[in-house]
């Protein structure tokens, strides 16, 4: 993915720590902050670059502290994300915005929608994280990401080793081992879908910015989902909009239709043939639609 000066903008926060974003789509269009993935990066807001254009959106997709190049800020608690984006957004003399979290961004968009409703119009969450803490039966999740959770509860320390050794395997090509292992193991929809938007590649590109500090960052945010959320959904009051597929095996499609049920404005979209990579690709036209409208 190559890279320009609208992927590596910084904003130091009041406690002097740098936050590095990127900016996509139309840089005079309705403001949208783009909450990426885990372990991902700001340079996933870039495959929303082309609709955001046609829409008239501005995207703005940070790095999370400790992930791309954005300061590391140790432990970290989910209701900290939203005094960040709000002092970004008025660092880019931004007022009311919109909100996309696609898969581990999902939380911290249901963040702003607690603790930021009077900035944020509405919010959609694509694949999103549930609360994890809450859900302690996880045998429908992807095995790789069951393994991590099984490392983390039972030898923290081993995690960010692990990370740090994905580092040089995410070099190699998708085809060999071991990423070739990780590639078969997702439906086949997201394979094709993946493919068809590009390859693998674009995306080992994107987890390889997101762990260029090391696996630390990566674990910190991992911690955000396990711990609790100290969040009352039932008093959040923004329009939040779920979209999921029944063959998303990474986030099983029950997790986030119990999170939206405890959500008084939340809306689902809910998608039999669609898997956890391939929905926001192919479904993108229509989610920044529904988030462009007034």
């Amino acid at each position: 993915m190559s890279s320009d000066a609208n992927d590596e903008q910084y904003w130091t926060d009041p406690l002097g720590r740098s936050l590095c974003h990127a900016e996509y789509g139309d840089p005079d269009g309705r403001p949208l902050f783009f909450f990426h993935g885990w372990p991902s990066s700001r340079l996933q807001g870039k495959v929303l670059d082309a609709e955001a254009k046609r829409l008239g959106l501005r995207i703005i997709s940070p790095d999370r502290p400790g992930l791309g190049r954005s300061e590391f800020a140790g432990k970290r608690r989910l209701d900290q994300w939203p005094v960040t984006v709000a002092g970004l957004a008025d660092h880019l003399g931004i007022g009311g915005f919109r909100v996309l979290g696609y898969s581990g961004g999902g939380p911290y968009a249901l963040s702003c929608a607690a603790w930021l409703s009077e900035r944020v119009e509405k919010v959609s969450v694509v694949c999103g994280a549930p609360p994890l803490a809450e859900f302690p039966d996880r045998s429908k999740m992807l095995w790789a990401y069951r393994t991590l959770l099984a490392v983390r509860n039972r030898a923290p320390w081993l995690l960010e080793g692990l990370v740090n050794l994905s580092r040089p395997f995410s070099t190699l090509p998708p085809e060999r081992p071991p990423m070739s292992w990780l590639m078969h193991s997702l439906p086949e929809v997201d394979r094709r879908a993946m493919e068809k938007a590009g390859g693998y590649e674009a995306y080992f590109s994107i987890f390889r910015e997101a762990v260029r500090q090391g696996g630390r960052g990566v674990v910190a945010d991992a911690d955000v989902y396990l711990n609790p959320w100290d969040m009352d959904f039932s008093a959040i009051q923004v329009r939040v909009r779920f979209w999921h597929g029944a063959l998303d095996r990474n986030i099983p499609m029950h997790m986030a239709q119990e999170t939206a049920s405890r959500i008084p404005k939340a809306g689902g979209r809910w998608f039999d043939n669609e898997g956890h990579y391939s929905l926001l690709l192919r479904h993108m036209p229509s989610i920044l639609e529904d988030l462009a409208a007034d």
